[in-house]
C-alpha cells in the first residue's frame, strides 16, 4: 500500500489577497504579507538552547539564536 508523504515546509513569510469588491472605489493592493514567528514552529523550548551575548540579546529583541527572525519589508523595493 502506498503511503502519501506529508512533509511540512516552515515558511516565514506568508501572503495573501484582499478581497476587492467591483464597487470599491480604490484600486486593489495586491498581494498582502506578514511573517510567522519562529516559536510557532517549535513544539517545546529545548534546554540548552545556544545565546545571544546579553548586548547583542537586546538589539535583536531575544536571547535565544533559534528564536530569532531577521525582519526584511516586503515593499521596500530593493537596491542591486
Amino acid at each position: 500500500m502506498h503511503q502519501p508523504n506529508h512533509t511540512v515546509h516552515f515558511t516565514p513569510v506568508k501572503s495573501y489577497q484582499p478581497f476587492h469588491s467591483q464597487f470599491d472605489p480604490c484600486p486593489p493592493i495586491g498581494y498582502k504579507f506578514y511573517r510567522t514567528p519562529p516559536n510557532l514552529y517549535m513544539n517545546f523550548q529545548p534546554p540548552n538552547l545556544e545565546q545571544f551575548p546579553p548586548h547583542e540579546a537586546l538589539m535583536k529583541g531575544t536571547l535565544w539564536k533559534p528564536l530569532y527572525d531577521f525582519y526584511e519589508n516586503p515593499y521596500k523595493e530593493r537596491k542591486t
